[in-house]
């Protein structure tokens, strides 16, 4: 039925998760190999099982992820005969660095997005750390995506390096644009609060997962290989700990990692500004929507942080916080300490994946702005003030907006903002239409923005804007 078939005793394991399939000759020589991931079938019901991933082009095969999509044959696959998806995708994008981690004080591994053309990979000369002599380039097998490189004097510990690529190429010969650039330095182990639970998204929406992100207030740099996140059972004991990492991940000072067990679900929900920066993990402890712990420890089992988190702490004029994240006003604040924690902005999207709070700040009550990004906005299409930007700074987390536009006599043409969430900067936008879509008439406007917050402080903002021309 299927053609020329080979039947081999002791087929290798292949993890639903993923794993790296390689085909070697007898000579050891690597003829073809690939990292394949669960998250490469897009599709979260071929993720489920009995769906091939199939190559889409295979005279193009050094390309990852982007030359690989799930089969579309009704029988899940194409067995001896042509892929059901076979097209050609040519290989135009340089590769690029991604990240580097030192196992060792004269090492140095450079991970690229795609494997590299060995020979140039090879080459001492296409790399440099500032003041530091490189004695030898040595790209892995069998991916050739990793690059091995010795260093003549040893790394200094507590020291952050700038670490720099110049023309490599891939194995299509696209070569690696200018210059790429990567910090560098020696991993170290952590202690308690070198790492603190920064965000904690414990209710998802349907269809979507919990999401833990980290920061590294500390000045070392982390290895999250030797990282696990738990939570703690009903006895109060430690349980269902994962590892954040197989193969040692550089975690430097002031970054923020995000654990999940879907990155498309999260880039789907979330604007994820840095997408390098999340870690994949096959599954996550349980976290329950009420209340729950998030625990992160480290190899010896050594408690770094713990949050015992409640639902009660989001904001209490959140009537649905589905989807919405807990953020930590202050990372330098105590964890447990739930005023500490509020809920994430709607301005941002209910959360902030892989950067900086919108709750961030100090709690203190302070001047506020609302500012215009003009006085006269024209919505005519002509790329010049077609919208117009609502600006706020605040001082302080838990405001909440509303936003209302007057005509010049007086009457409100639209609302804006309804009782709106806010984190400590943002933006609204308004368009020159009234609640129904309509045009409203080129003149002045008012634009009156009221904010409160439950410690029953209140703010009001009147802002004058004039609409000029439109289409």
């Amino acid at each position: 039925t299927y053609g020329q078939v080979l039947g081999i005793p002791g087929f290798p394991s292949l993890s639903n998760e993923g794993t790296i399939l390689s085909i070697t000759s007898k000579e050891g020589l690597t003829l073809h190999a690939v990292s394949y991931s669960l998250l490469w079938h897009q599709n979260t019901i071929k993720m489920d099982g009995g769906w091939s991933l199939e190559i889409i082009d295979p005279l193009n095969p050094c390309t990852g992820s982007t030359n690989w999509s799930s089969s579309v044959d009704v029988n899940g696959g194409t067995p001896g005969k042509q892929n059901s998806i076979n097209a050609s995708n040519a290989d135009i994008a340089p590769p690029q660095l991604i990240r580097t981690f030192s196992p060792d004080s004269q090492t140095i591994i450079a991970i690229f997005d795609e494997p590299l053309d060995s020979t140039t990979a090879a080459s001492v000369t296409k790399y440099s750390l500032q003041n530091e002599n490189i004695l030898s380039a040595e790209p892995i097998p069998p991916l050739f995506n990793q690059v091995r490189l010795t260093l003549s004097t040893p790394l200094e510990i507590g020291t952050i390096y700038t670490f720099t690529v110049t023309a490599v190429t891939d194995c299509s010969g696209n070569t690696i644009g200018g210059f790429n650039t990567a910090k560098a330095g020696i991993l170290e182990e952590a202690a308690p609060t070198d790492l603190v639970i920064n965000e904690i998204l414990f209710n998802p929406k349907p269809n979507s997962y919990d999401y833990v992100e980290l920061y590294n207030r500390s000045n070392k740099i982390l290895d999250a290989s030797k990282l696990y996140i738990a939570n703690r059972n009903a006895s109060g004991t430690i349980s269902s700990s994962k590892k954040w990492a197989e193969m040692s991940y550089a975690v430097f000072p002031g970054e923020y990692i995000v654990l999940t067990e879907d990155r498309l679900s999260l880039e789907k929900e979330y604007l994820v500004k840095y997408p390098e920066n999340v870690l994949h993990l096959s599954s996550l402890p349980s976290f329950p929507d009420d209340e729950g712990t998030v625990v992160i420890t480290n190899v010896q089992g050594t408690v770094l942080d713990e949050v015992r988190y409640n639902k009660n702490w989001h904001f209490a004029l959140i009537s649905d916080a589905e989807g919405v994240a807990l953020e930590k006003v202050d990372p330098n604040s105590p964890s447990q300490n739930k005023d500490n924690w509020h809920s994430a902005a709607s301005t941002v999207g209910y959360g902030t994946p892989t950067y900086k709070n919108s709750q961030y700040g100090q709690p203190v009550i302070n001047a506020s702005t609302i500012t215009l990004s003009s006085k006269t906005f024209s919505p005519d299409n002509d790329g010049l003030d077609d919208l117009l930007s609502i600006h706020f700074n605040m001082p302080q987390s838990g405001f909440v907006a509303n936003v209302t536009i007057f005509n010049a006599r007086g009457i409100p043409v639209r609302y804006l903002v309804k009782n709106g969430t806010m984190g400590l900067k943002g933006s609204w936008t308004w368009d020159g239409l009234d609640d129904s879509n309509n045009k409203l008439p080129v003149g002045p406007y008012i634009i009156s923005t009221e904010l409160f917050n439950l410690q029953g402080h209140k703010l009001q903002y009147k802002n004058a804007v004039v609409l000029a021309a439109r289409l």
